[in-house]
């Protein structure tokens, strides 16, 4: 088998929110064969975990919790340095009334939730009870009166009634003064070690493709969505990825650093002593 047949047969993980698309648009020709395994956020970082899935972008408090099973992809992520439209905290209360009470949780997420306890016990000083629902933002808003939504359910969700919004990116980032790191592109370490040419290959593809298709956003979503100038919905998922940080600069890393002290103190993770990267 040569190396671009090894490289085409990886198991790619695919996130089917809005927010992935410069990285999957046209990644590659339809004759090859890459198998790609389409799943939420929790669901892929389960995958990857198992062991079901060579690559992905995987949360990153996932990157935590098995940081010895995987290495990262330099310079990509899904990230924000203010607000991001897509995590959000719903509630029928000011965020200063919550203390104490029951807040649910997306079942779709891993490192928002994460944040939403960070901000809550560390920077609120609340104490508050978690639940996990698994419906939309307003079956949610049906069992709890503050809910986490996340990726294109919060983007597009319309509320039936009038509901405190609160974007967590910016939330941390008025808080912090750094950017907030949502997700981290990974490998597992030993498919890296077994075919680290191909992993190579693989990298610089998907970092061209995502460049490619973050230059020009509205060919991005003309071709992949169908969206025109006309549409009502145009501006919002252009001004949404517009907005969003898919680089893993070193502002990025230095959020995503913080997160994971403040997740190791919360004792939602591990400590995370570095970041390991793919040589390239």
């Amino acid at each position: 088998m040569n190396e671009k047949l090894t490289l085409v047969h990886a198991r790619v993980g695919k996130i089917t929110f809005v927010n992935t698309a410069p990285f999957y648009f046209r990644l590659f020709f339809p004759s090859q064969p890459v198998s790609y395994i389409e799943g939420s956020p929790a669901e892929i970082n389960e995958l990857m975990s198992r062991g079901e899935i060579d690559f992905a972008p995987i949360s990153s408090l996932e990157y935590a919790l098995h940081q010895d099973q995987y290495l990262l992809l330099p310079n990509l992520c899904i990230g924000s340095r203010d607000f991001s439209r897509s995590v959000l905290l719903l509630s029928r209360e000011r965020i200063e009334g919550l203390n104490g009470r029951n807040i649910m949780l997306s079942k779709k997420s891993l490192s928002s939730a994460a944040l939403l306890k960070i901000i809550l016990k560390f920077k609120h000083r609340f104490s508050n009870e978690f639940l996990t629902g698994s419906g939309s933002p307003g079956e949610m808003l049906k069992e709890a009166d503050s809910v986490l939504a996340i990726g294109d359910e919060a983007l597009f969700f319309k509320p039936a009634e009038f509901l405190y919004k609160y974007d967590l990116s910016e939330l941390w980032w008025d808080w912090t003064e750094l950017p907030f790191c949502f997700a981290v592109w990974a490998v597992r370490r030993e498919f890296y070690e077994r075919h680290t040419h191909e992993v190579f290959e693989f990298y610089n593809q998907l970092k061209q493709n995502t460049e490619r298709n973050l230059q020009d956003l509205e060919s991005l979503l003309k071709e992949a969505f169908g969206l025109t100038v006309a549409d009502p919905d145009f501006s919002r998922v252009f001004g949404y990825l517009f907005n969003l940080n898919h680089y893993l600069d070193p502002e990025m890393k230095k959020g995503l650093e913080l997160f994971y002290r403040f997740a190791e103190r919360a004792a939602l993770a591990p400590g995370v002593k570095q970041i390991n990267f793919i040589e390239v």
